[in-house]
This record gives structure tokens, sequence and C-alpha cells, in this order.
């Protein structure tokens, strides 16, 4: 059976927390509508069940930006084309059509917010995500250092998130949702072992002993005294050897 990626889960969650009675209009901490929170992370699906639902897509967040423009800033024109009927006229958007909204961000960037308060905000994010993957909680985890990415963080805070994130989905033994943060994270951070043990414990969980052996390799070559690494590689070598 194929594993269920985390868009999959979370919609499913969503599901049950409209049916439960949520609130559709819910604010959460960091100041974001859940219309909000989709249209960031690039979830149609969601957006979808919630604005089928009564959600209210004009919440702009605390900075007065709004959902319509965060889908296309992402690029997601399927979500532009979801909100835009629903969405009232932005005044600062002169040409108020599906395309002169995704031409004005593409252009003009969302409105610019205060680095010191989004410091802050990736703090708490933070401490709440490895409260909640302490707690197992690590769907929720994910979330939130989603969240922190989204907060304009410095090269090397980015590749920890990633890390970080990528470590949720290890946890739920989503190799799928894993590999591409952990990919992303030696990217940026080419000379952190620990990058390339998240990629390779994510090739491991997609059976790709090959790619995993290289990962790990290469993390050993960076620090040879790491001790994960030495361990994650050796029954490896073996496993591979034998054929």
């Amino acid at each position: 059976m194929r594993q269920r990626d985390m868009s999959t889960e979370l919609l499913e969650c969503a599901k049950l927390l409209i049916k439960a009675g949520a609130d559709v209009n819910f604010i959460d901490l960091d100041g974001d509508s859940y219309v909000t929170v989709a249209a960031k992370f690039g979830y149609p699906g969601i957006m979808k069940c919630l604005l089928d639902a009564g959600a209210n897509p004009d919440i702009p967040d605390e900075y007065g930006r709004t959902p319509v423009e965060f889908a296309a800033s992402n690029g997601s024109r399927d979500m532009v084309e979801m909100l835009f009927p629903l969405t009232s006229p932005i005044s600062t958007l002169p040409d108020w059509s599906i395309d002169g909204i995704i031409s004005h961000v593409k252009h003009y960037g969302l409105k610019p917010r205060d680095k010191q308060k989004c410091a802050k905000r990736r703090t708490e994010l933070k401490q709440k995500a490895l409260k909640a993957f302490k707690e197992e909680e690590y769907f929720i985890a994910a979330l939130l250092y989603s969240c922190a990415i989204t907060l304009d963080p410095s090269p090397d805070e980015y590749a920890t998130l990633l890390a970080n994130r990528s470590l949720c989905c290890l946890r739920t033994k989503n190799g799928r949702a894993a590999l591409p943060d952990a990919t992303m994270c030696r990217r940026v951070r080419p000379f952190w072992p620990k990058a390339c043990y998240r990629e390779g414990s994510a090739f491991m969980l997609l059976k790709d002993y090959e790619k995993a052996c290289k990962a790990f390799a290469d993390g050993l070559k960076l620090d040879p005294t790491n001790g994960d690494l030495a361990n994650a590689l050796s029954p490896l070598l073996h496993k591979l050897s034998e054929g």
C-alpha cells in the first residue's frame, strides 16, 4: 500500500474538524486564518473544504496580506481561481482579475514584514513545534515548522527548520514527504552532516538503499567521527554487499 502524503492526512483532519463544528474563520497564533494557511502552503483540497464550509477569504494577516495574494505569490493559479469570485476587490491591485492579481504579485511581491516581529514569531513557533514533537504530535510539529519557514529565516535557520520538518515526516514513516526537505536542506547547507543523515534516512524509508548509502557516506566525509552516520552506513554496506 502506498503511503499517503501529509496533505491527504491534513485534508481528512480538516473535514473531521469542520464536521465537528470547528470555527473555519479561526485565527491562529501566527495571525493567520485557516484559509491563509491553506494558501501559504499550497493545499487546494483544504482550501475548497474551508470555502465550501463558509470560510471568509477576505481575512488578512497582520500585515494586510490576503489569501488570494498568498496563492498568487506561490504560483497556485488553481487556488487564485478558487478564491477570486469569493474575494472582495483589493484597492491596491489595479487590475482586479485572475491574471491581474498574479501579475501584480509576481512583479511587486507581497507587502513587507517587520523583521523583529518575524524573528519573535519564529522563536515562538519553534518552541511550540518542539513541544509538539516531544509529545509525538508530529503532524502538528511539522505544520508549526512550516509556519516558521515562511517568516524569513536566515539560510542556516531555514536549513535547520527543513531538517526538523523532515524528521517529523520520518517519525510518521513518510519517506516521500521527508525526502524533499532533506534534499533542500543539503542544498542550503551542503557541508552539514545532519542534512546528509536526514536524506539518507528518507532514502532508507523509500528502500532506495544505494542512494541512502551515498548520503550517509557523504556525511561521513564531512564528519568522520559522526557515530549516527557510521552506525547507519555500516549495516547498509553489509546489506548491499550481500546483494
